[in-house]
C-alpha cells in the first residue's frame, strides 16, 4: 500500500468512526415506547475493531514518515512541520495585512479617530507570497512523495 492510499484510509476510518459516535449517541436514549434502532453494544465493538485498525495505520504512517527522506537529511515529518510552520506564518502575514487595513468602523460624529497605517505594506506582501510559494512547493514535494512511496 502506498503512504497516499494510506492517509485517505486514515481519514475514512476517522468518519467511520465519527459516525459509529452518532449512532450511539442516537441510540443511547429513546422514547420509553420505542426500540432503539441500533444496537449499541454491536457498534461499540466495531467503534473498538475500527480505532485500532486506525491506530496501527497511525503507527505505520508515522514510521513511514519517520524514516522517508524528501530530500537528504530532511524525513517527511520534518518537512510535515515544516510545511505546517509555512502555512502559520502565511496566516500570520494576512492577519497583520488585515490589521493594518482595518475594517469599517462605522460613524463616530466629529471626533473620527484617523488610522495610520505603521507597517510597510509591500513588504509584507511580498514576504507572504514568498512564505505561501515556499508553501506551495513543499507541500507539492510531500504529495509527489506521498503517491510514490510504499507503507512500512
Amino acid at each position: 500500500m502506498l503512504l497516499a492510499e494510506a492517509l485517505l484510509k486514515k481519514a475514512v476510518l476517522k468518519k467511520e468512526l465519527d459516525a459509529l459516535e452518532q449512532r450511539m449517541s442516537e441510540s443511547a436514549r429513546i422514547p420509553h415506547d420505542e426500540e432503539p434502532v441500533d444496537d449499541y453494544t454491536l457498534l461499540l465493538i466495531i467503534y473498538r475493531e475500527k480505532e485500532s485498525e486506525l491506530f496501527d495505520m497511525n503507527l505505520r504512517i508515522l514510521a513511514t514518515n519517520n524514516i522517508t527522506e524528501i530530500r537528504e537529511g530532511e524525513t517527511i515529518s520534518q518537512a510535515i512541520i515544516k510545511r505546517d510552520g509555512l502555512k502559520r506564518v502565511v496566516s500570520m502575514y494576512s492577519k497583520l495585512l488585515n490589521a493594518a487595513i482595518g475594517s469599517n468602523r462605522g460613524y463616530y460624529g466629529s471626533r473620527d479617530v484617523k488610522y495610520i497605517r505603521v507597517i510597510d505594506m509591500d513588504k509584507v506582501r511580498s514576504d507572504m507570497d514568498s512564505a505561501a510559494q515556499q508553501y506551495r512547493e513543499l507541500d507539492v514535494k510531500l504529495q509527489q512523495l506521498n503517491w510514490n512511496t510504499e507503507l512500512i
